[in-house]
C-alpha cells in the first residue's frame, strides 16, 4: 500500500490500483490466495456497511443538535450516536480485516525475483 498525491493505492505486479471508501479492489488483487481474499471480502462487507452508518449517524446527531429541540431532539440525537458508534465499529473491523488480507498475501506470496541464493564459499582467514 502507498500513498500518492495524497491518495491511497494498492500495488501488486507494479500495477497500482486506487483504494476507494469500501476496500477498493482488494479481492481481485488477493484472488490467487483464499485466505487473503476471504479478508478482502471480509473488509469489503464491513466497509460497505460501516461507511454509511456512520455518515447516517453523524447526520442524525447535527441535525438533533442544530435543527431539533426537546425530547424528539435528544432521541435523534441519541439514534444518531448509536449508528455512528456502530459504523465506527464497523469501519474499523473492516480496516483490520484489509490489513490482515494485504499483510497474508504479502506473507506467502514470493516475489518474482527472489530467488534462493548460493551461500559465499568462506575466505580462510
Amino acid at each position: 500500500m502507498v500513498i500518492h498525491h495524497a491518495g491511497a493505492f494498492y500495488i501488486k505486479n507494479g500495477r497500482e490500483v486506487p483504494i476507494g471508501p469500501f476496500g477498493g479492489g482488494l479481492e481481485d488483487l488477493t484472488g490467487d490466495l483464499p485466505a487473503a481474499a476471504a479478508h478482502a471480502r471480509t473488509a469489503h462487507t464491513r466497509l460497505l456497511i460501516g461507511v454509511p452508518a456512520y455518515l447516517t449517524g453523524a447526520a442524525g446527531v447535527i441535525v438533533g443538535v442544530v435543527v431539533l429541540s426537546g425530547p424528539i431532539g435528544w432521541v435523534v440525537i441519541g439514534v444518531g450516536a448509536a449508528f455512528l458508534g456502530t459504523g465506527l465499529g464497523f469501519m474499523g473491523s473492516g480496516f483490520t480485516h484489509a490489513i490482515d488480507a494485504v499483510n497474508i498475501h504479502n506473507d506467502t506470496v514470493q516475489p518474482p525475483s527472489a530467488s534462493p541464493r548460493p551461500l559465499a564459499a568462506a575466505k580462510p582467514l
